[in-house]
């Protein structure tokens, strides 16, 4: 039995809420939402994986991390991430390097590039390309505001657009393909290109707009844009926000709370545990969408104060039970630990799972 067979069966038992599964309308699974897949399916364009081409093509200074091995005259900061897009996931390894002290603790991990730091804040595009051509483009504003290199929120709106740099870099470089095209970059200067939507589509699939959903799945069918619905296309701006932590998280907070949060504060139906190094020991868990501004903003922040809580709490009671055991050789307040720890277990697997991968991080595993 596969993990996604008994997660189904475990989530269901659980009466755990499957956020994935609840938008009305969807992308066809045919269209590649995964970088790994994309890579596979476009040989033509395995370049567009590359990070270091990406730096290379727009001038930049860079290089492979190796290249630095021994320098003297490296300009800091630099900014060092793994080399190859479909190869690594959410921001795992991603650093800002201020002196090289910290630079000699990255020399051991494989396939790592380097490139100047640019510091502006972040933005996104999702593009559609018809033989290299731009047919449809949603544009996501970042926060000025970051926690690391991650965004707070993010604003998702028809009527934004590009930096033309990005256009004509993308048109440019993209010529002859057809489908998606995701670019992340800083002012002028793009950090990173897929060739899938943002998150696997689901902020245009959280946008609701049917004939927006029918274009898209039958421009990946037939290869064409159907211009006569381009008047169609709008929906109502939204926000995205992530939930973020200064520590490792040993413990999650429970579905069931987590939809009391949500649904409590009117949020949009789509949102979940996302897990993504922000540093050293910081990292963002969740992220979540709100039509209004404020309102989002608090159901970020209580979900913010919350997890931050019970894992102090969570770690308290552990050193204090165990210290307990030893004075006393009485247990109860290490069972009264493990019993707050279990409902953790009131996830999906799938999130467990997830969670312990991207905490490795903060161990050196």
């Amino acid at each position: 039995m596969n993990l996604q067979s008994l997660d189904d069966a475990y989530s269901k038992a659980l009466g755990i809420f499957n956020p994935y599964k609840a938008l009305k309308h969807r992308i066809t699974n045919d269209l590649p939402r995964f970088d790994a897949q994309a890579y596979r399916l476009n040989p033509r364009y395995q370049f567009a994986y590359d990070k270091l081409f990406i730096a290379q093509s727009q001038e930049m200074a860079c290089g492979t991390l190796e290249s630095l091995r021994g320098k003297t005259d490296i300009h800091f900061p630099i900014f060092i991430k793994p080399r190859y897009g479909h190869k690594s996931a959410s921001s795992k390894n991603c650093y800002k390097i201020k002196s090289y002290s910290e630079l000699e603790k990255q020399f051991q991990k494989p396939d790592m590039m380097w490139s100047e730091f640019v510091d502006a804040t972040e933005g996104m595009t999702d593009f559609v390309l018809i033989n290299g051509a731009v047919v449809y483009q949603l544009t996501y504003k970042y926060s000025e505001k970051q926690h690391g290199f991650a965004d707070d929120w993010k604003f998702i709106s028809p009527d934004l657009t590009p930096p033309q740099e990005i256009v004509e870099w993308v048109t440019r470089h993209m010529s002859g393909y057809t489908g998606p095209v995701n670019v992340q970059y800083r002012a002028t200067k793009i950090i990173e290109v897929g060739m899938r939507f943002a998150r696997s589509g689901m902020y245009i699939e959280s946008a609701g707009n049917k004939i927006l959903i029918d274009t898209i799945n039958d421009m990946w069918k037939t290869k064409t844009w159907n211009h006569s619905r381009d008047d169609k296309l709008g929906f109502r701006p939204f926000y995205s926000f992530k939930s973020w932590s200064p520590i490792p998280l040993i413990y999650l907070l429970p579905q069931h709370v987590v939809d009391w949060v949500t649904r409590s504060h009117k949020c949009m139906t789509f949102y979940e545990y996302y897990f993504e190094p922000t540093g050293k020991s910081s990292l963002v868990f969740f992220q979540l969408l709100h039509h209004d501004f404020k309102k989002g903003m608090r159901a970020k922040k209580m979900l913010e104060k919350m997890i931050v809580t019970m894992n102090v709490l969570v770690l308290l009671l552990l050193v204090a039970g165990t210290a307990l055991v030893v004075s006393t050789r009485k247990c109860w307040l290490l069972v009264v630990a493990l019993v707050i720890f279990l409902s953790t277990l009131d996830n999906s697997l799938d999130v467990i799972v997830h969670q312990i991968k991207n905490q490795k991080q903060f161990f050196g595993i």
